[in-house]
Order: structure tokens, then C-alpha cells, then sequence
């Protein structure tokens, strides 16, 4: 009979499977060049999905069949920090030219999980031993090799865990003191995002690595293990919702083809042995390319169907004009004073103020979102930077004098 515990670890697994599967399928519509980043909080969202997945069958599957899986699943935990930290690298802009090497650890852990899986069996089959719970969550009892096994996996597991953590902690504090010059627009957004996926992944992979000791050597932490699988299905959610409200934020810069360092924490050095520096700023587009994309914005903004597509990112602007997002970027910034984001709003902003009072008895939240906006409030703000005045005082006041 399934008890009540189970009843809550299978409606949390639940939620996170279907939470992995449209954060992947969100991430998947942000275009090629954001793929380029994104693809590593998709391989996150995976890895962890995959360990939802698991825990679905836990009430339904018998103990044996229940160890028999751990192979395909367990190994899937040495899956989601790296791909964190890859993430943080490529947005970094020190993206790793070789990350599949992250991922090699997975085959000789399958392998050891596999010789360890299969040395429980015989006990459990011999009436020697018991499960107690899946994943790397296995009774420790020292008494044979699949105990050592299972002990070396999970030293594996918190080695790299810090190795790992380590290295996302100097990437993203190198990011965020470059965040203003490296995006050049939006930063607040961007850092903020930065900041919650950084504290929410250390908190939850450090309570989940804790959990996981806790249960293999002193207590069956039960409900710190549904506490972890629930903070989990929080992190996807808030995810999904920043990425729903900010798709621009997930298109990064393009960075020069640079050979990365291969070992997190680890910094090239010149023959002084001074750090490397971030490469010097060059020009990427010649004059008559900058005067086509002038000519071809120019048309762009008359048209208005590209400027006020919601989804519009660096990538989708920069085809539509035909260049790369670099030589868009070097353009908007170095010729015309402009981000991206400053360049857009303004386009945007300008069509909303002849929406308010053309259209006076439209709400300004409808108007928002005709002009490309996803919230009132991102309207507002944008409203208010560049025209000085609320969205409502700047209709109530242009209105009046044109009734006058």
C-alpha cells in the first residue's frame, strides 16, 4: 500500500519531470546562438529530470527492480554540476572547447555503479542485504566490495561537487564585475538572474550532497530528501518564469575562438606568468558593412514587425539586417550610442506614445504588449527612462493639450 510520504515524493517528482520538460522547451525557442549557453541549463534540466523520472517508479516497482535501475539513473547525478559550471562558462565569455570531457567521469561511474549494483543484488536475493531507497541512496554496511564501491562513488560524487563549485563561485564573481561592459545592457536583469542561479544551485547541491551522506552512513533522511527534490522543482519553475519574462537575457555576447582552460579555477598565463587579459577590442566590420546596417535599421524601424516581436533577441536583429550579433552589437554601440536593449525600447516606446493618445480608451497594458512588451511593469520602466513620465500622466497630459 502506497503511504502518505510517497504519495508527496511522487506528486513532487511529478511536478519536476513536467518542469524539466518545459524549461528544455523553453530554452529550445531562444534561437541558435543563445543554444550555444543555454544548452548547458538543458543538459542541467535533463540530468535532473532524469532523477524525477526515477523516483516516479519508486511506489509502482519492487526493491530488486527498483536497485536493477540505479545504473541508468544514479550515474545522471555526476551530470548537473558540471553542466552548471559550463554554463557559467560560456557565459563568462571563456567558453571550454572541449566540454564533453566533463562528462567522461559518467563512464566509469556507470561501470562502478553497475559492478555494485550487481553485488547488492546477490546479497538481496540471498536475504543478506536491503534497499532502503534509490539513486546513490543504498545501505552502507562495509561488508563487501559493493559497499566500497558505493563509499568510492559517493567521495567521487563530493569531490568533484566542491571541485566544481569552486570554480562556478570565481566564474560568476568575474562575471559580475565585468557584467556591465560584457552585456552592456540590461545588467540589472542579468545579474540578478546570475546571483539566484548561483546561491539556489550551491544551497540545493550542497543540502542535496548532505542528504545523500546523512542516509548513507547515520539516518534515512526521508523528508530532507523531499525538501531537496521540492527546492529542485522551485528552481525550475523560477527558471521557466525569468526565461518566459526575459528571453533577451539568455542571449549572450559572441566571443572571439579562444582554447580554454580545461580544469575549473584553473587561468592561462602569459610567459610572465601574468594572468590573461581579456582580449582587446577590434574592429569586426568595415565601412560600407556599417552603413548597410544603418540603411537596413533604418528600414527595420519603419516597418515596425521585427522591433515589436516580443521574442526579439540580438540574433533574430542581427539576420533580419543581415550581419552576425557582433558586428550588430560594434554598430549599435560604437555608432550609435545605443545597447541593444536601448535601441529597441526607444523604437518600441516611441509607437506607444502614439498608441495613448490615438487610442485613448485602450488600457496600457495592451498597448505594452502590442509594442513588444511582456509586463506592464518592464513598460512602465522603460516608458518612464526615456520619456520622463508614466505611461498614464504621459497620456493624460498629451491628450488634454491635443483636446485643447
Amino acid at each position: 500500500m502506497i503511504e502518505t510520504f510517497d504519495i508527496l515524493f511522487l506528486i513532487v517528482s511529478v511536478l519536476g519531470v513536467s518542469q524539466a520538460i518545459f524549461l528544455i522547451v523553453l530554452l529550445l525557442d531562444e534561437g541558435k546562438r543563445s543554444f550555444r549557453a543555454n544548452r548547458w541549463l538543458m543538459v542541467f534540466g535533463f540530468s535532473i529530470g532524469m532523477s524525477f523520472i526515477d523516483d516516479t517508479f519508486d511506489p509502482f516497482i519492487s526493491p530488486i527492480v527498483n536497485l536493477y535501475l540505479v545504473p541508468v539513473f544514479a550515474p545522471f547525478f555526476f551530470a548537473f554540476i558540471p553542466s552548471i559550471y559550463l554554463y557559467f562558462r560560456e557565459v563568462s565569455g571563456n567558453p571550454v572547447s572541449r566540454p564533453y570531457r566533463h562528462f567522461l567521469v559518467l563512464i566509469p561511474v556507470t561501470a562502478a555503479i553497475g559492478v555494485m549494483v550487481y553485488l547488492k543484488s546477490t546479497r538481496m536475493v540471498a536475504n543478506q542485504d536491503h534497499l532502503r531507497d534509490v539513486g546513490l541512496q543504498i545501505a552502507f554496511s562495509s561488508q563487501g566490495l559493493g559497499d566500497w564501491l558505493l563509499l568510492a562513488i559517493v567521495i567521487l560524487f563530493c569531490v568533484l561537487f566542491v571541485v566544481y563549485m569552486t570554480g562556478i563561485w570565481r566564474l560568476a564573481r568575474r562575471y559580475l564585475r565585468q557584467a556591465n561592459r560584457q552585456l552592456q545592457a540590461d545588467s540589472g536583469r542579468m545579474r540578478r538572474w546570475i546571483i539566484e542561479l548561483l546561491v539556489g544551485m550551491t544551497v540545493l547541491s550542497t543540502v542535496f550532497t548532505l542528504t545523500n551522506l546523512l542516509d548513507l552512513f547515520v539516518f534515512h533522511a526521508e523528508w530532507m530528501a523531499l525538501g531537496v527534490k521540492a527546492g529542485f522543482v522551485l528552481v525550475f519553475f523560477r527558471m521557466c518564469q525569468v526565461i518566459a519574462q526575459n528571453p533577451a537575457i539568455f542571449v549572450q555576447k559572441e566571443t572571439a575562438d579562444v582554447v580554454p582552460d580545461e580544469l575549473p579555477g584553473r587561468q592561462e598565463t602569459h610567459q610572465g606568468g601574468d594572468a590573461q587579459q581579456d582580449p582587446i577590442p577590434r574592429a569586426i566590420i568595415d565601412d560600407p558593412g556599417i552603413a548597410r546596417i544603418h540603411t537596413r535599421l533604418t528600414r527595420i524601424v519603419s516597418d515596425r514587425d521585427v522591433i515589436l516581436d516580443p521574442l526579439l533577441t540580438m540574433p533574430k536583429l542581427a539576420a533580419a539586417v543581415g550581419a552576425t550579433p557582433n558586428q550588430l552589437s560594434f554598430v549599435l554601440n560604437q555608432h550609435l550610442g545605443k545597447s541593444f536593449f536601448d535601441f529597441v525600447n526607444e523604437v518600441r516606446i516611441d509607437a506607444a506614445s502614439r498608441l495613448l493618445i490615438e487610442e485613448p480608451n485602450r488600457t496600457i497594458l495592451d498597448i505594452a504588449t502590442e509594442v513588444g512588451f511582456n509586463s506592464k511593469s518592464t513598460f512602465n520602466q522603460a516608458f518612464k527612462k526615456i520619456t520622463g513620465q508614466t505611461p498614464s500622466v504621459y497620456r493624460k497630459n498629451n491628450y488634454t493639450e491635443s483636446k485643447a
